[in-house]
Formats: structure tokens, C-alpha cells, sequence
């Protein structure tokens, strides 16, 4: 049986098409699959701010100042809760004293009518005695709280969710209490007696 050949103008159409179709799969066995992929953001750097821990001395148990850097969250409440949490974790600066027990923390923290504090402790924090004690914990937390934060006039103490009458048996914690610029050391208080964030 005779074959018939092709004629030219055929073979030259088999033969684009041939090398038409080696070059399409060569293309797609050199190219890896495209991967639409998110921008990454980049991460930004937390900014740090100096905080004001006041701690009671180890001599007189007045507060003084322990300079502290700090990370700013943004938002008022949660840095005034990461405050307080800093202030109960400690270590107090040098010549001073921690009077807060270990395992005591912050239950929980909220600002009322945006100038009153409620924080809510847990841990031991009635535990131990003595009135200095007792007015080193209360007002070291409430004029640490006001001293950073100026807008902050009274905080109430609540403990494990509680209202409580006093933590050790000699301040009354029934109400809300103010800043007290006379539990500073008199080397940073005010020429009238007061202290606290931006008042120097």
C-alpha cells in the first residue's frame, strides 16, 4: 500500500504546531506556580515611657521615687493596670522596701467617671500587720496611680472582687481615697506640699 506524503504546506502547519506545543510545556515545567502572598507589615518597636514607682523607704517608710522604664500600650486603662501589676511584681529600688508580700496581683482595674481608680487585688494582700505596713500598701498604689497619671483624683481597693473595710485593720478602705502628698519624702514633694504627674 502506498503512503502518501505530505504536502509542504502541511507539514509546515504539523510542524509549527509541534514546536508550539514543546514550548508551552516547557514553560510551564520552568515556572513555579505563583503564590499571592500578603504584604508582612513591618513590626513596630513599643514605644517605652519612665514610669514613677513610689515604694516606702527602708528608714521611715515614706515613699520615694523608683524610676522605671515602661512600655506604652495606647490605651489609658490597660497602662494604668500595667502600673499597678509593676508595682506589686516589684523589686522596690535601693534603700527601699517592697510592702506588698510575694503572689500578690492585680484581680482587675477599671476607671470610673475618668478620674477614680478601682483596683482589684488578690493574693495575701491582708496578710501581715502594723500600721505603717498597711498605709505603705494602700497609698504607695494610690499615689504611684496619680502620681503618673494626673487625672486620676481618688481609687477605691477592692480585694478578690470585694469591697472591704481595710486590708490590715488601721485605714479605712469604705470610700474612695485621694492622692496623699504627705506619705512623700519631703525631698520630692511640691514647695506647697503637693506631687504627682506634671505638678513640678
Amino acid at each position: 500500500m502506498k503512503t502518501r506524503s505530505l504536502s509542504p504546506h502541511l507539514r509546515i502547519v504539523v510542524f509549527a504546531t509541534v514546536v508550539l506545543l514543546l514550548a508551552a510545556g516547557c514553560g510551564r515545567r520552568g515556572k513555579a506556580p505563583s503564590k499571592e502572598e500578603a504584604p508582612t507589615a513591618p513590626l513596630q518597636e513599643q514605644q517605652q515611657v519612665q514610669r514613677i514607682l513610689l515604694y516606702p523607704s527602708g528608714t521611715d517608710m515614706l515613699l520615694n521615687e523608683y524610676r522605671v522604664e515602661m512600655p506604652e500600650l495606647g490605651d489609658r486603662e490597660k497602662d494604668m493596670a500595667e502600673l499597678v501589676s509593676r508595682y506589686l511584681a516589684g523589686p522596690a529600688g535601693d534603700g527601699m522596701v517592697m510592702p506588698f508580700p510575694e503572689n500578690c496581683t492585680l484581680r482587675a482595674f477599671f476607671v470610673l467617671n475618668g478620674n477614680q481608680a478601682v483596683v482589684d487585688l488578690a493574693g495575701p494582700v491582708r496578710t501581715g500587720g502594723g500600721s505603717d505596713t498597711e498605709m505603705a500598701r494602700v497609698y504607695g498604689i494610690i499615689d504611684t496611680l496619680a502620681w503618673n497619671f494626673a487625672d486620676i483624683k481618688s481609687v477605691r481597693i477592692l480585694v478578690d472582687g470585694q469591697e472591704v473595710n481595710t486590708l490590715l485593720g488601721h485605714l479605712d478602705l469604705s470610700r474612695p481615697i485621694p492622692f496623699e502628698p504627705g506619705m512623700l519624702e519631703p525631698s520630692i514633694r511640691r514647695a506647697d506640699g503637693g506631687g504627682g504627674a506634671g505638678e513640678f
